[in-house]
């Protein structure tokens, strides 16, 4: 199988206390609107992968008692990724103007349901909110999955593991939160098999940083994904035992990190 096509079918599956500085999401478009002339498959990878942070930190709000810092992160991951729509909607040509409005609405139905987790300070949240905040961030993930970009960009595949990456991290934070907050609930999917996504994900992962040995950005992206990654991949079998200790907070701030390097590799001219 086809390094493209592994990466198709991880980040399309289910078809479905640093924060992120605006600086860094401005810089990303800047560069991008100096080269593209409508919206690229690697700048809605990045929506895709925010839209599964947003989940995360959703379910990080009720592990950690709604924590202030976490509640500012969140919402600065949500004015960034508006921010990141926005951009999207003044590249976009006239056959890509609906599908940004559709994500611009999504984004704002997501936003609405994360930062509204009423049980949150009480290290809990109620089964309509478990239940709308998989169904909104999938309505994000199935629009970007539908999209037609123009064209392949650079790093498009590096973009695409960041995808499997945090929405794996996404449904860890999750099920750590609460058995029933997996994304089977309020849709109907079946449970994350985490082994294969987190095989998956070290392929590619082996894959990538072969095919970039020989250019130094990437490289030491993928040098720092690989060293976060192979911490946090020690706790994903004990996903399969209730009674083994979860690690949601570091798995959070690994994932977090990982993603703002992808991001600051995809600003650089």
């Amino acid at each position: 199988m086809s390094l493209r096509m592994a990466l198709h079918n991880l980040t399309g599956e289910y078809g479905v206390k640093k924060k992120i500085r605006h600086s860094l999401v401005a810089a990303l478009f800047l560069v991008s609107a100096g080269t593209q002339a409508a919206m690229s498959a690697t700048e809605l990878a990045q929506v895709q992968a925010d839209a599964w942070r947003v989940r995360m930190g959703f379910h990080m709000l009720s592990i950690r008692g709604d924590n202030p810092e976490d509640r500012e992160a969140l919402k600065a991951l949500l004015a960034d990724g508006r921010q990141h729509l926005d951009a999207l909607a003044l590249q976009a040509t006239p056959e890509q103007k609906e599908t940004v409005a559709q994500l611009q609405a999504s984004w704002t139905a997501l936003s609405k349901r994360a930062l509204d987790n009423p049980l949150a300070s009480l290290g809990y949240a109620d089964y309509r909110a478990m239940s709308e905040i998989n169904t909104t961030t999938l309505a994000v993930d199935s629009l970007v999955n539908n999209a037609e970009p123009t064209g392949d960009d650079r790093y498009q595949d590096i973009s695409e593991l960041s995808v499997a990456m945090q929405r794996l991290a996404s449904e860890y934070a999750a099920l750590a939160a609460f058995p029933s907050a997996g994304l089977k609930t309020g849709t109907g999917l079946p449970s994350m098999d985490f082994a294969a996504q987190a095989l998956a994900i070290d392929e590619i992962l082996d894959e990538l940083q072969g095919k970039y040995a020989g250019d130094e950005k990437a490289r030491e992206v993928l040098a720092f994904i690989d060293q976060r990654w192979a911490f946090v991949r020690k706790s994903i079998p004990g996903m399969d035992d209730p009674n083994t200790q979860k690690i949601p907070y570091l798995f959070y701030r690994y994932a977090t990190q990982m993603a703002e390097h992808v991001s600051e590799l995809l600003a650089q001219p």
